[in-house]
């Protein structure tokens, strides 16, 4: 009995880390109410039209199809590469631009900047919307971490999104962490790194990169009224 008993935690333990392991990867995203954003990255409403200049390790080209290692800022693609990508047709939110990276040969940073002045002990939400622009599904698969560092490089908190799949259709997923600043490093480096080779794929488009404050959840109502309208 107590051999059998034995066998059967080890199983019951065996079937936990596989659902574990098998589960998908879920963004570390705020639940609560936000602040004003401390960095807010739309990236403007026509082509071309955003400040934003990526890392060393990219150059803008002004094209809806651009090629390896160059990155372009538009408010649509369509009929990139024999119709191997996702025809995009707006940004996230409907209205603006979004920016579109075809990913170098080696793996690299898609975005780097450095935010000081922050409050201490304050929790933050660092994320960003992300699509897999290529519709083809034996391509390479764009793979990002999302990083807060101290100007020194050591990592205080990140996240990776694991492979982002090819979907049938245009799809924006959001993917960050949220962060709590300690009290002793009021500068940080926020980092999104590219981990997978280019080639056929790992082309990928980003939108709407924010860091902004995460507090509680903030609910409203007046006393002795069942709506919250009148």
């Amino acid at each position: 009995m107590g051999v059998l008993k034995r066998f059967c935690h080890f199983k019951y333990l065996l079937i936990l880390v596989i659902a574990i392991v098998s589960s998908p990867v879920q963004a570390q995203l705020c639940n609560g109410s936000f602040g004003d954003p401390v960095v807010d990255i739309t990236f403007g409403s026509g082509s071309g039209s955003s400040p934003y200049v990526p890392t060393a390790s990219y150059t803008y080209t002004y094209s809806t199809c651009p090629n390896d290692g160059y990155y372009t800022i538009a408010p649509s693609t369509s009929n990139c590469f024999g119709n191997t990508w996702h025809n995009v047709l707006s940004d996230h939110t409907g209205g603006g631009s979004f920016l579109l990276v075809n990913a170098s040969y080696q793996p690299g940073d898609f975005f780097l900047t450095t935010v000081a002045d922050l409050c201490p002990n304050t929790t933050y939400e660092f994320a960003a919307w992300v699509m897999n622009v290529m519709n083809v599904f034996n391509s390479i698969l764009p793979n990002l971490t999302f990083s807060v560092e101290t100007p020194g490089g050591t990592v205080l908190n990140s996240f990776s999104t694991g492979d982002i799949p090819v979907t049938s259709a245009p799809q924006w997923n959001q993917y960050g962490l949220i962060f709590t600043t300690p009290v002793n490093n009021p500068v940080i480096v926020l980092r999104i790194t590219n981990h997978a080779p280019g080639g056929v794929g790992n082309d990928l488009a980003l939108d709407d990169i924010t860091f902004r404050p995460c507090g509680s959840k903030i609910t409203a109502n007046i006393s002795g009224l069942n709506t919250d309208t009148v």
